[in-house]
């Protein structure tokens, strides 16, 4: 789980040009054909060690092991379908062999599957030291699709297609990881251990039977074992102070440190799918102008997600305030693609909706504002009349307005990647080339196919109670209010969470009941 830092999100991923947001529309691996040297010819995944000595660094007697140990395929890609038709029924999970054109499915043992997050009790990781004693003894699931992938056949996969992560939070569909053909991904990216004053030590990391029966690892590949050597990471204090002020990997907008945004999200480095596939070219061919209707084909399917992370709380000016998170997801077939275009030398741009068809743009239409906010932890443009947020009470009558009023859209959340024109690998760099610097003229804001935008709603944009009576009422959230976004349907665009307030002035409470046997109120990965 990441957590992330205050109202700070580095998106998924680094190094690719904006224009390639939301536009990659890659469900399934083309497999590359040719034998390379110790392959298979059949298609196996393997456990394979980087070396047999690793120098692990130790910072104030914790060790932090870098990926060494990786899950292999040799001669064919590997793809894992998990999703679940209620959020109250158990999750599916299903392996595809992909081998040239030929795909062989098997579905999972429900007792292996551990949720949106791979596989249950998948991986054992082992410690031992000069004397033979276990110092480390843990087992942890094991998600099929690392986020520093490696390439381990000459004729391999020359990028990586599938998402760097496995999981999501309480409200996922669906998500779909893998390993592309001759590519490999590292069976852990988070080991750490305190190192108990031991300089040398033995880790060994197996795939459990079932786990591997499954996945059809042969006998000799299920275990890999190493030899640590422990060395000091701050040498004479060198770090203090280090990590100061770090990024997130990806989080939700405006989450205060200690809320967290309970979601399991990427970190990603790879620079494209395999063969630049759903990258477009900067300065490419004209786009579409055409001003009729646009068809069913390129337009998104907004869908409003229930509110979570709900508390209530004091803010800084001493009123009381319902804190809650909010999701807005684009369930396809196309992006959302909002362009802003500036408006003369004012802080205002014209916003169009771009529509695209096959990663080309065949359309667009006029759709409202952008305007430059200007303040704290913002400084940049937001879109505005994408969502409404309302405390409402039986009736449906509004007792309480957020303040929030305009966003800047990025994909924050995978929400289920296996709808039709589900985008995998989003490309985006960051809130400001995302959003757009102040001397702007031109921004893109977009919501991939697939995934979600979470805003965190606290201090003045959270709902103010001072004239709230205790008693039940619903968070009401509603995207593309006044229909000026094109999108299939608006038979999905409103979501309702029930809330229970109560206490008194300075110490408002608020209970919240479970949403379709859902309860948003723990930690996600202790569900």
């Amino acid at each position: 789980m990441v957590k992330p830092r205050t109202r700070v999100r580095q998106l998924v991923s680094a190094g690719i040009g904006l224009v390639a947001a939301a536009l990659v529309v890659t469900t399934t691996v083309t497999a590359n054909y040719g034998a390379a040297s110790g392959t298979t010819g059949k298609g196996t995944l393997k456990l394979v060690a980087a070396a047999d000595t690793v120098e692990v660094a130790s910072y104030d007697g914790v060790a932090y092991v870098e990926p060494s140990v990786w899950l292999a395929a040799y001669d064919a890609a590997f793809e894992f379908r998990a999703s679940h038709t209620a959020y109250d029924k158990p999750v599916k999970l299903t392996k595809t062999i992909i081998r040239g054109k030929k795909r062989t499915t098997t579905t999972a043992p429900a007792s292996i599957v551990d949720g949106m997050k791979g596989f249950k009790d998948g991986l054992r990781v082992t410690l031992k030291n000069k004397a033979g004693k276990v110092i480390l003894d843990e087992s942890r699931p094991l998600c099929p699709g690392g986020y520093d992938r490696q390439r381990v056949q000459t004729d391999g996969a020359t990028g990586p297609v599938y998402p760097e992560f496995c999981g999501g939070n309480w409200f996922t569909k669906g998500v779909l990881y893998g390993i592309e053909r001759g590519m490999a991904v590292p069976t852990v990216s988070d080991l750490e251990f305190e190192t108990k004053g031991e300089t040398a030590l033995t880790m060994t990391m197996s795939v459990s039977k079932p786990v591997a029966d499954f996945l059809g690892l042969p006998k000799a590949s299920r275990s890999a074992k190493q030899n640590l050597v422990i060395v000091d990471g701050c040498p004479e204090g060198g770090c203090e102070g280090d990590g100061e002020g770090e990024m997130s990997t990806h989080s939700a907008h405006g989450v205060d440190e200690d809320q967290g945004a309970r979601t399991v999200v990427p970190r990603e480095s790879m620079d494209g799918a395999e063969d630049g596939r759903g990258r477009l070219p900067l300065g490419g061919g004209a786009g579409g102008t055409s001003h009729g209707k646009p068809k069913k084909s390129s337009l998104p399917d907004l869908v409003s997600v229930p509110a979570w992370q709900i508390s209530t709380a004091v803010d800084e000016g001493g009123t009381d305030r319902l804190n809650f998170a909010a999701n807005e997801w684009n369930a396809g077939p196309a992006p959302m693609i909002v362009e802003g275009f500036r408006r003369g030398t004012s802080p205002v741009m014209d916003a169009y909706q771009m529509f695209y068809r096959d990663g080309k743009q065949v359309g667009m239409k006029r759709t409202g504002t952008m305007e430059f906010h200007e303040a704290p932890e913002h400084n940049h443009w937001h879109f505005l009349d994408f969502a409404k947020y309302e405390l409402v009470d039986a009736k449906d009558k509004v007792v309480s307005t957020s303040g929030k009023q305009s966003w800047c859209l990025v994909p924050t959340d995978p929400v289920d990647l296996t709808v039709p024109g589900a985008t995998l690998r989003p490309g985006q760099t960051g809130l400001e080339s995302a959003c757009g610097s102040k001397s702007a003229l031109w921004l893109r804001e977009s919501l991939p196919s697939g995934w979600g935008d979470t805003y965190d709603q606290s201090q003045t944009q959270a709902f103010d109670l001072s004239k709230v009576k205790n008693g039940t009422y619903r968070i009401k959230v509603t995207v593309n209010p006044d229909g000026n976004l094109y999108e299939t349907t608006r038979s999905n665009n409103v979501s309702h969470r029930t809330v229970i307030i109560g206490g008194k002035a300075g110490a408002r409470t608020v209970t919240v009941p479970p949403y379709q046997g859902v309860d948003t109120e723990t930690w996600w990965n202790e569900r």
